[in-house]
């Protein structure tokens, strides 16, 4: 096992000293913002992600990485902040990560763009306790192991677009080539990082019968001349259950399952196996996750795209919305079953009042809305109406049966021209928004 150990321990220092391979997360198709900061604009929710894994969990000093990212897109308008924290450890070595991510959206028709830029320090120390010598006397392995930990400055740049039912998502870490230095008495020991890209590709598809299938591929080149690829399908019912199938490069194939217990909230987990004669040298690899929603927090929202089965806004039924009337609003009772309705009702009243009733869930009529948000159920597509009406913008809503989804929209429009001039009378009070074309 001591011999085990060193080996490990001698692989990762390896590893450190040429490739400096990332850390690997298997779920990365579940919050791709870990991967693409610039995907921090994707939801108009704010959410807390954990990730926890163990890489080969039956060999002793083996890599397990802890994850910690946070989500916070300013209210109202396109901009993002976003938090990543990693942890990396193999062997003796730890790696700490670090990134504060700013990211703007623009909105080109019905898929919103977004870039994204992260400053970040990268921090490495090394656990002598764990150390297993080959020659107890190695100056090169006591030069990394008694030094100070060392700091190095990183940025990454990304882009990421996201539509109705697909994303793609580019980006470009450790910028600056970071190198880190040791030295222990005449002894020294250094290396760089290498630069990092990552592709993200994901898509949604409607199966029918309250099911989605979502396959998800995760492309990543370190200085452009090593790949690793990663690419996972799963089935979904109901955004409220999924399971899924996901394999790698390097042969090793697992699966993965989750749920969410409430709308604001998901756990997962994946099992994956290596190839052939490792599955019983290295053992099988283990990861978990849950997805935090600041709704369940406590935090508020607001509602608006919707596309990859995420919630974006809070989970409250219609009727608790604005409960009490702000001051100078009147109270007047409305049920609202049609865009018409709600524009003979008026603006400037009460919203407690406005009744919306379940619409059914029939093809719209064909021609070009001007749309403000996209929800996976109604209650959500009521809420946002509400906060529009706050805002003296009416809205309604429809259903459209291809993607199973409710569309918040503000015009019906016979031609796309004219949609697109209905863009700049809104766009003071919805900066997001886009025209949503029905065939």
């Amino acid at each position: 096992m001591k011999k085990l150990f060193s080996i490990i321990g001698i692989l990762g220092l390896t590893l450190q000293a040429s490739a400096q391979m990332g850390a690997r997360i298997d779920q990365f198709y579940m919050d791709p913002s870990i991967a693409v900061p610039a995907a921090i604009t994707s939801n108009d929710q704010g959410s807390v992600s954990l990730y926890y894994n163990k890489i080969f969990s039956q060999t002793p000093g083996s890599p397990q990485h802890t994850l910690f990212n946070i989500a916070m897109p300013v209210k109202n308008k396109n901009t993002a902040f976003g938090i990543l924290y990693l942890k990396e450890n193999i062997a003796f070595s730890e790696i700490h990560n670090a990134y504060a991510t700013y990211a703007y959206s623009l909105g080109l028709g019905s898929t919103k763009l977004s870039l994204g830029v992260s400053a970040g320090v990268l921090s490495q120390n090394f656990d002598a306790s764990k150390m297993v010598y080959i020659h107890e006397n190695d100056p090169i392995i006591n030069a990394i192991s008694y030094s100070a930990p060392v700091i190095r400055a990183d940025l990454r740049a990304s882009i990421f677009a996201k539509a109705d039912n697909w994303y793609a998502g580019f980006s470009v870490s450790r910028l600056p080539k970071p190198h880190f230095d040791y030295t222990y008495y005449n002894y020294n020991a250094g290396y760089d990082l290498q630069t990092q890209s990552t592709l993200l590709l994901g898509f949604k598809g409607d199966l029918g019968n309250d099911m989605t299938i979502r396959p998800a591929i995760n492309c990543t080149w370190y200085n452009w001349d090593y790949l690793y690829l990663q690419a996972n399908v799963s089935f979904w019912y109901k955004d409220k259950v999924w399971l899924g199938l996901g394999e790698n490069n390097f042969w090793q194939f697992g699966g993965n399952i989750g749920f969410k217990p409430q709308d604001d909230i998901s756990v997962s987990y994946s099992y994956t196996v290596p190839d052939g004669e490792q599955r019983g040298l290295l053992g099988p690899i283990h990861e978990f996750r849950t997805t935090i929603g600041f709704a369940a927090l406590g935090g508020g929202s607001v509602s608006s795209k919707d596309d990859s089965g995420s919630e974006n806004s809070d989970g409250g039924d219609e009727e608790s919305t604005n409960e009490r009337a702000p001051k100078g609003r009147e109270r007047l009772e409305v049920t609202a079953r049609s865009l018409k309705d709600m524009k003979a009702f008026g603006k400037g009243h009460d919203t407690t009042g406005i009744h919306l009733p379940p619409i059914d869930k029939i093809k719209p009529e064909v021609g070009f809305y001007l749309v403000a948000g996209l929800h996976s159920n109604e209650e959500k597509a009521n809420k946002q109406i509400k906060e529009l009406y706050m805002k003296d913008v009416i809205a309604f809503k429809f259903f459209e049966p291809k993607t199973k989804s409710y569309y918040v929209y503000m015009e019906y429009y016979f031609s796309e021209k004219e949609a697109n001039k209905g863009i700049f009378y809104y766009e003071s009070s919805v900066p997001q928004m886009w025209v949503k074309e029905i065939k």
